[in-house]
């Protein structure tokens, strides 16, 4: 079953927000070594989803 796109969008921007709440100067935990490339690429497929659908042009 494929989630709806306000689904993956409010998952991408829960996780952004995790991720950007730790103060810069704080040693991020371990969970986040490899969480940007991650959300990186999870936003490229998410805007191709979301153009595929016919939102953006």
């Amino acid at each position: 079953m494929k989630k709806v796109l306000d689904r993956r969008i409010a998952f991408y921007t829960r996780k952004v927000a995790d991720y950007g709440s730790i103060h810069p100067s704080k040693v991020r935990p371990a969970r986040h070594k490899h969480r940007h490339s991650r959300l990186m690429c999870y936003k490229a497929l998410l805007f191709n989803q979301i153009e595929e659908a016919g939102y953006r042009k």
